[in-house]
C-alpha cells in the first residue's frame, strides 16, 4: 500500500521562519550560499520525566527535503513582503534553481530509541538549503517522536490490553489528528477510530456507536426485525431479555438490536447511557445472545463514565452470571475502556486491579497534555569543512562539535552503551576507549555487538509505517527496561570515544572566552 501523510499540501519552501529566508539572502550577498556545510537534529531533555525518546518523522523529512523547491508564486511573495525593494535579483534566480540534489541525509531508523545530544538526522550540504529547511525538519520530526514516545509510554501500562487512538476530534486540527494516529500506532497503538488514516496508511479501524445513536430510541417498536442467517434477532433478543428477568431501558435495547442487525460483524456497546450494570449489560448480552444462535460473535462492551477499574470487573462477573444461566460461551466478549484516559489513570487500573481488554484514548494521547513540545534544535556542526561550536552559558545549550557517528555497543555482560565519535572514527580491533564528558569517569568496552546507528538515506527511501513500528517494538522489548520503565527510570549511559573528547574540549578551549578577574 503506498503510504502518504497529512503535511504535503502546505509544504512548501515558504513553510518556514521569514530569518532563515533573510539569513539565506545575506549569505549569498556574501557569496557563502555554497559553502559545505552539515547541520545535526537533536534534543536536549527526554520528555514526560522519562530517559528516551522514540525517533520518529524520517519519512516526511525525506519526502520533504527530496521536493523542496520554490514556486513562482512563492519566490514573488518573497520579493513584495520579506526581502528590501532594492534585493539583488540574481538571488530569486537562486531561489527557482534550487533544489535537494546536492543534500546528503543520515538518520536513525524510523523507531530508534534514541537519547539527548545524539543526532537524529546529520544533514550536509550547501549553506542555503540546508538553512531554508530547518524550520520544516524540527517541525516534521517534533511532533511525531512526542507522540510516538506518549504512546510507547501508554503501552507500557496497559500491558497486553488492545490499544486504540481515538484523538481525531481532540487534535489540534486535521493535520495534527493525522499525525498524532500515525505516529501513536507506530509507538505502540493497536488501531485508531480515524478511517482517513485506515484508507492511506493502513492502519486497522475500530469503533462503536454513540450515546446520541442510544438516546434516538425510545421504545422497541422504533427497531425493524430482520433476520440473519435465518434467526430474527430483535424477536430472539426479547427472548433472552424476558428470562433474564431484569428491568432495563427499553430504548437502549431497541438501539442495541438496530446496530446488530445493521452492523453484525462489529458490536461493540457503549453501555453506559442509562445505568451500566442495571441495563446497558443485560441489554448488551440480551442481544449478544441472540446473534450467537445465528452464528455470530458479539465483540463486548465500552465503559466511558464511572468507576472504570470496578465496572470492568463487575461486567465480567455479569458475562459470567448470564452466560452460565443461558449455557453460553462468553471467554471472546471484551470491556473496552475510554473517557479521559492518561498515564495516571493506567497506573490507578493497574494497582486497582481491573478486567479492561481495549483502551480508547483520545485527549492526553494526542495533544501530549503532560508535555507539548519535545524541544528539538537544529545546530550547525561543520562549515567549510572545518568544525563549528556553539557555547552557551548553559552548559548543556553547548554543541558537540563536527560531523559524527553514534554507535550503539552490546557487551558479553549484556550492558548496552552509545557512543558518539568521529565520522571518519574506526575503532581499533572493535573495541572503545570512552569517556563521560560530565564526570570525567574513562571506560574500556569490550562489545560483543556493534550497531552504527546513523545510516545514509537515499532519496529512494520509501516510507513504511509498518516497518517502523515492528523495528519500535522489537527495540521496546529488547532495550534495558531500567532506561526505559516509567517509574524511576536510569539513565542510558552515553559516552565520548576519546578521540572525539579531545577534539571537543580543543575545539572548546579554542574558542571559550575567558574571563578576567582582577
Amino acid at each position: 500500500m503506498q503510504q502518504t501523510g497529512g503535511h504535503q499540501d502546505i509544504l512548501g519552501a515558504l513553510l518556514n521562519d521569514s530569518y532563515k529566508l533573510v539569513m539565506t539572502y545575506s549569505f549569498f550577498q556574501n557569496k557563502m550560499e555554497n559553502d559545505q556545510t552539515a547541520f545535526e537534529l537533536i534534543f536536549r531533555k527526554c520528555p514526560f520525566g522519562g530517559q528516551y525518546v522514540i525517533f520518529a518523522g524520517l519519512n516526511e523529512v525525506v519526502r520533504y527535503i527530496k521536493n523542496f523547491k520554490f514556486t513562482d508564486e512563492e519566490i514573488e511573495y518573497v520579493k513584495k513582503n520579506i526581502l528590501p525593494s532594492d534585493a539583488n535579483p540574481k538571488f530569486f534566480e537562486y531561489l527557482k534553481n534550487l533544489d535537494s540534489s546536492q543534500i546528503i541525509i543520515r538518520a536513525m531508523p524510523e523507531g530508534s530509541i534514541c537519547f539527548p545530544k545524539e543526532p537524529l538526522i546529520s544533514i550536509e550540504g550547501p549553506q542555503g538549503i540546508c538553512q531554508l529547511i530547518e524550520t520544516a525538519v524540527i517541525n516534521l520530526v517534533s511532533f511525531p517522536s512526542l507522540i510516538a514516545t506518549n504512546a510507547s509510554r501508554m503501552r507500557q501500562l496497559a500491558g497486553q490490553a488492545h490499544l486504540l487512538e481515538f484523538g481525531l476530534r481532540r487534535a489540534q486540527g486535521p493535520d495534527g489528528g493525522m499525525s498524532a494516529t500515525q505516529y501513536s500506532f507506530l509507538g505502540g497503538f493497536d488501531g485508531t477510530s480515524n478511517m482517513m488514516a485506515g484508507l492511506k496508511l493502513g492502519i486497522p479501524v475500530s469503533g462503536t456507536i454513540a450515546h446520541s445513536f442510544v438516546t434516538s430510541f425510545s421504545e422497541l417498536n422504533d427497531v425493524e426485525s430482520a433476520e440473519l442467517n435465518g434467526i430474527n434477532i430483535k424477536l430472539r433478543a426479547i427472548e433472552y431479555h424476558k428470562k433474564m428477568g431484569v428491568k432495563t431501558n427499553q430504548g437502549e435495547l431497541a438501539s442495541f438490536i438496530a446496530y446488530a442487525q445493521s452492523c453484525s460483524n462489529n458490536f461493540l456497546c457503549l453501555v453506559d447511557t442509562y445505568h451500566t450494570l442495571k441495563s446497558g449489560v443485560p441489554n448488551f448480552l440480551a442481544v449478544a445472545f441472540a446473534l450467537d444462535d445465528a452464528g455470530i460473535k458479539a465483540k463486548g462492551i465500552r465503559l466511558d463514565s464511572g468507576d472504570l477499574a470496578q465496572l470492568s470487573i463487575q461486567a465480567k462477573e455479569l458475562f459470567k452470571q448470564y452466560g452460565d444461566q443461558f449455557q453460553k460461551d462468553i471467554s471472546h466478549l471484551k470491556v473496552a475502556a475510554s473517557n479521559d484516559i492518561n498515564e495516571e489513570a493506567l497506573i490507578q487500573f493497574n494497582k486497582k486491579g481491573h478486567k479492561i481488554d481495549i483502551f480508547g484514548i483520545g485527549t492526553h494521547l494526542v495533544t501530549c497534555q503532560k508535555q507539548p513540545a519535545l524541544g528539538l534544535v537544529y545546530k550547525l556542526v561543520e562549515c567549510k569543512n572545518q568544525i563549528v561550536m556553539k557555547l552557551s552559558e548553559e552548559y548543556d545549550k553547548t554543541t558537540f562539535p563536527g560531523q559524527k557517528n553514534v554507535y550503539r555497543v552490546y557487551t558479553k555482560s549484556d550492558q548496552c552503551v552509545d557512543i558518539i565519535t568521529s565520522i571518519n572514527y574506526l575503532p581499533e580491533n572493535n573495541e572503545f576507549k570512552c569517556i563521560d564528558h560530565i564526570s570525567k569517569q574513562r571506560y574500556h568496552i569490550k562489545p560483543t555487538f556493534i550497531e552504527n546507528l546513523l545510516q545514509t538515506v537515499d532519496y529512494d527511501y520509501v516510507p513504511d509505517l509498518m516497518t517502523a513500528k515492528k523495528y519500535c517494538t522489537k527495540q521496546m522489548k529488547e532495550f534495558n527496561t531500567k532506561v526505559t520503565r516509567l517509574d524511576n527510570p536510569q539513565k542510558h549511559l552515553v559516552l565520548m570515544s576519546i578521540e572525539y573528547y579531545k577534539m571537543f574540549q580543543s575545539k572548546y578551549d579554542e574558542i571559550a572566552i575567558e574571563e578576567v578577574i582582577e
